[in-house]
């Protein structure tokens, strides 16, 4: 009588975690925040910075339409109203 022999599993080698690309890893809003922030003496804390990124572009989006609407050359600024 012969025995048979189980086969046995080896584990696995747990995998490195692949490193995520460039562009994916870091928004481009992140280095001009923490610029901004450094030129500012300004202290961010990191659970902050999603909101601040996402405030930011909100605001830079806005300012995207503003200089986008095209004015006529001719356009003359809205007269200045005081009470």
């Amino acid at each position: 009588m012969t025995r048979r022999r189980k086969k046995v599993r080896r584990a696995r080698k747990p995998q490195k975690p692949r490193k995520a690309a460039p562009s994916a890893r870091r928004d481009p809003l992140d280095k001009f925040i923490s610029t901004g922030a450094r030129a500012l003496d300004l202290n961010i804390q990191r659970a902050w910075l999603p909101a601040v990124r996402t405030h930011l572009r909100v605001t830079l989006e806005h300012g995207a339409r503003v200089t986008d609407f095209a004015l006529a050359d001719d356009a003359e600024p809205a007269p200045v109203y005081e009470a």
